[in-house]
């Protein structure tokens, strides 16, 4: 699919999105630019992007504060990363010419949900929560810069590299410490991405000839929590009960992506089921 050489920028090319792409995409021969505030690489440094990014260059825009319990501890630094940063990555792209940034965005901007699921691209977006807010902030940002884009709204990613985190990896981190895991609500639903299918996403997003559109990022498959923790039982032998408590404000009662403009113009094709991508995280971790 990807015959030519690419210079990627990668933005957070050492987060958890980050590490799985640069490993794809290394492979396939392209050379891949890091830029991560790990390093000491801050997307709110405008002159510094400027630096970094040549002529006809493509740039996957990783780089966030990227979690909801990160936004609220520091709903600032989330508006500043999130939106300001996005700002400075799409108009210095603008000024140097770049081939396209391909945006990380996330479903949180669907919510609050106002239409019945399954939820197209066409749904509001807008944000119910710092995280939310932020990244839909920064969408308005690249789709305003006119500049080549594509947007991608990852749904609930989970696979090696986020065992703490999230419905997938906070369960596991639990059982494996001997802890009950914790459903919050059970019954509220969600679209589970792999993160080997984010991956095949992003790479199809760098290539594609069909810009300047938003995308989709699922499987197009509804699941409850309380699935996830039945199929958790039977790939972990985790034989003891979970904590219930009370569902989140942030959380939808049902969530869960309509894929088909994403297997059309990108041609996207999700390779791994909930059971078989909790099979996979838990082997290789």
């Amino acid at each position: 699919m990807t015959k030519k050489t690419e210079t990627i920028l990668i933005t957070g090319h050492l987060g958890f999105v980050g590490k799985h792409t640069v490993r794809r995409l290394s492979d396939l021969g392209h050379k891949v630019v890091g830029y991560d505030i790990i390093e000491g690489n801050d997307i709110r440094d405008y002159d510094k992007l400027l630096k970094m990014i040549e002529p006809g260059m493509k740039i996957l825009h990783l780089a966030a504060v990227s979690t909801f319990w990160g936004a609220d501890k520091d709903p600032i630094e989330a508006f500043t990363t999130n939106a300001l940063g996005t700002k400075n990555i799409i108009q210095a792209a603008k000024a140097k010419g770049a081939e396209r940034v391909v945006y990380a965005s996330t479903g949180s901007v669907y919510m609050p949900i106002v239409e019945q699921p399954p939820l197209t691209e066409n749904h509001r977006a807008m944000g119910n929560s710092h995280y939310g807010c932020s990244k839909r902030l920064g969408e308005l940002y690249v789709l305003q810069a006119d500049s080549p884009y594509v947007i991608l709204r990852y749904a609930h990613l989970y696979g090696q590299g986020k065992e703490k985190e999230g419905a997938v990896g906070g369960f596991i981190d639990r059982m494996r410490r001997g802890m009950a895991p914790v459903l919050y609500g059970g019954k509220q639903s969600n679209d589970f991405c792999y993160i080997k299918d984010v991956v095949q996403a992003n790479e199809l997003a760098l290539f594609t000839p069909n810009l300047n559109e938003i995308y989709n990022i699922g499987t197009g498959e509804e699941t409850t929590t309380e699935d996830i923790f039945k199929i958790m039982r039977k790939v972990s032998g985790y034989n003891k009960d979970f904590e219930y408590q009370e569902q989140r404000l942030v959380d939808a009662s049902r969530f869960f992506y309509d894929i088909s403009k994403a297997q059309k113009l990108l041609g996207y094709n999700p390779q791994w089921s909930l059971k078989k991508g909790i099979e996979d995280m838990w082997n290789l971790i």
